[in-house]
């Protein structure tokens, strides 16, 4: 009787132990993967350098504009299933089409500076 006991509080343990670290939540703001994706926009070539979370949903976009690298983060008071938008500490904003990682080379976007002038616009990927 012991035995079965303790046999059945050794699985029971086992079971708990596997199950939690199967339910390990994914760090939505850490990047797990980045791409790197190409425009043509009516103001020239630009380049984003993405950044998604393990659930392949983007946290940063990376790009140079007016001369400077800007980080900018998902912005999740602006974006929802349509639209996507990132923005940097000084105002500057990529916004566009709803991606994500499996469609990140179809959507087009535009970026504007903290003044709302259009720095990148009519951005189709390459």
């Amino acid at each position: 009787m012991k035995k079965t006991v303790s046999v059945l509080a050794t699985v029971a343990l086992s079971l708990g132990f596997a199950a939690s670290v199967q339910a390990a939540p994914v760090n939505a703001n850490r990047v797990t993967k980045s791409v790197s994706v190409n425009y043509q926009c009516q103001e020239g070539r630009l380049n984003v350098r993405y950044g998604f979370n393990g659930a392949g949903i983007p946290v940063t976009a990376t790009a140079r504009v007016n001369g400077a690298t800007r980080v900018m983060k998902y912005d999740q008071g602006r974006s929802d299933n349509v639209d996507i938008s990132f923005k940097d500490a000084r105002g500057y904003t990529l916004s566009g089409q709803a991606f994500e990682l499996r469609n990140v080379r179809s959507a087009p976007v535009m970026i504007t500076s903290p003044n709302n002038d259009m720095v990148y616009k009519d951005c189709s990927p390459r």
